[in-house]
């Protein structure tokens, strides 16, 4: 409904209105609401609002909209449109059609394509107990495969964290910005009511009993529980992986991967009036989680061991340039670091050198996790291995998302999870459904510039490659491809990253 704003009081009421609530006055007193413009994540809606109703940022990221703005905003989706559904390119991600960003990757609408439908004739419902480990997007997704097939069986999704499965990708991209719950989880309780899933929070899984069928959980209050099942999904995903390094667990250092950890990360700096903060790796979500320190005010200087910044997705000539305008941009990067010690208020390097901090985000690599299906004898190769229908080496018992590896692949990114999930699901519940295998690709703004990585680096030695590059460093901007056999195997492209649809159109041979 559209909305006007009382010129006495500035409140925000329905449009036909006859007395404001607040100050009493008449109509008379009323004008329509203008546009804002959400500058995190590009959405244009009416103002009047606390949140973007897309990123769920707050109003301090909002500016006037411009008539540029307004004119090329996405338009919601009608409600008799039939809920269509869109797929970002980029990452993979689908949802409804209208959205001004993707709230997974954040890039804009020129990436969408309509998504393609996913329909079962498969019904088969039962009494059985499916019971998914893990709450990421694999787990929701799984519960929803079943679901659609099932009508009558028990499914119940058992984690440890206390949100309903969330939008895991954006935790970095402003760490210390307040996206609220709402701006991140995948589906509210509502949906889970509406298919009768039992969502099972604050709950860790410790073991498995593949001869009777059951799981070993510890709940919040410390009492343990065995909860059987007749399907089992192993969900549990990935862990932050922390180094050796002396004072690494001291108290003001935090590896980012909840939404728990991005609210330690703003007590920590409160508590601490944090001035100065250190990024240890610069991966992706070191590099996020440094810019988004930045845009909150905090001087920042990244730490990476390797040689340059993004060893795996980017080339030498890449990484040095991304090195440069990070640095242009306020943070401080150091490649080739070694690290000796974390303190009260610094990070120390083997030379000596010091890099005061209060506030000291590791941003070292994920690992799977894979010990209770070890304990239990499912088979793990440092992932928890599956074949192309999610099957894993146990009887009715199936995994997907991060923790596995599907043909000896590992599934580590966003569209991975959901798809491994769904096929995990669909599978478990009767269905017989192959897993296609996702490419992966990167996109990032950092430090004022856009980074787009899919495919090859070119650093393969067993390879040869063709490639062609374009740097101009009057815009800042370099291009890279990579073909092998005449075919496109890898792109790269910083500052200018619109040929990104066409790369990855291109790599789809």
């Amino acid at each position: 409904m559209a909305k006007v704003r009382c010129t006495i009081c500035g409140a925000y009421l329905p449009e036909g209105t006859e007395e404001c609530p607040v100050c009493g006055v008449g109509p008379e007193c009323f004008e329509p609401v203008g546009m804002v413009k959400c500058t995190f994540c590009g959405a244009v809606f009416e103002e009047g609002v606390d949140t973007c109703p897309i990123c769920n940022v707050g109003s301090e990221y909002f500016e006037p909209a411009t008539e540029e703005d307004v004119a090329s905003r996405i338009q919601p989706a009608s409600s008799g449109g039939g809920g269509k559904m869109v797929k970002c390119l980029v990452c993979g991600a689908e949802f409804e059609e209208g959205a001004a960003a993707c709230p997974v990757c954040g890039v804009g609408p020129e990436n969408f394509v309509a998504a393609e439908k996913k329909e079962t004739s498969f019904r088969k419902d039962t009494d059985e107990k499916f019971v998914i480990i893990g709450g990421g997007p694999a787990a929701k997704s799984a519960a929803e495969a079943i679901r659609v097939r099932n009508s009558t069986a028990t499914v119940m999704i058992v984690t440890q964290e206390n949100h309903l499965p969330y939008n895991r990708p954006m935790l970095t991209k402003g760490i210390v910005r307040d996206f609220g719950y709402n701006g991140l989880v995948m589906e509210g309780p509502e949906w889970y009511e509406e298919n009768s899933i039992d969502f099972v929070p604050e709950t860790v899984v410790f073991g498995v009993d593949i001869s009777d069928k059951s799981i070993s959980v510890r709940r919040a209050d410390g009492s343990e529980d065995r909860i059987g099942y007749d399907k089992l999904i192993y969900a549990l995903g990935a862990y932050c992986f922390v180094p050796p390094i002396k004072g690494a667990d001291l108290a003001h250092v935090v590896s980012v991967r909840s939404i728990s950890d991005t609210e330690r990360v703003k007590q920590i700096i409160a508590d601490r009036s944090a001035a100065k903060a250190v990024c240890i790796g610069g991966g992706v979500m070191g590099l996020e989680g440094a810019w988004g320190l930045k845009e909150g005010g905090l001087e920042v200087t990244v730490l990476e061991t390797a040689p340059g910044l993004l060893p795996r997705q980017l080339d030498d000539t890449a990484s040095e340039m991304l090195k440069e305008l990070c640095i242009e941009a306020g943070v401080d990067i150091i490649t080739g670091a070694k690290i000796a010690e974390i303190t009260e208020n610094a990070v120390v390097l083997e030379d000596g050198t010091e890099y005061e901090a209060q506030l000291v985000i590791m941003s070292t690599g994920m690992r799977p996790y894979t010990k209770v299906a070890e304990d239990s004898g499912i088979a793990v190769d440092k992932w928890v291995t599956a074949d192309s229908n999610m099957r894993t080496n146990v009887s009715d018992v199936y995994t997907a998302g991060d923790c596995c590896s599907v043909n000896g692949q590992p599934q580590a990114f966003w569209a991975q999870a959901v798809e491994t999930g769904r096929i995990a699901g669909a599978n478990a519940a009767g269905d017989d459904i192959s897993y296609k295998p996702i490419g992966s690709s990167l996109v990032m703004e950092v430090c004022g510039t856009s980074v787009f990585a899919l495919g090859t680096n070119g650093k393969d030695p067993d390879r040869k490659f063709r490639s062609e590059q374009i740097k101009d460093d009057v815009k800042k901007t370099y291009s890279k491809y990579y073909y092998d056999h005449g075919k496109l195997v890898g792109a790269i492209l910083i500052g200018d990253i619109s040929g990104m649809s066409a790369a990855i159109s291109k790599m789809k041979y």
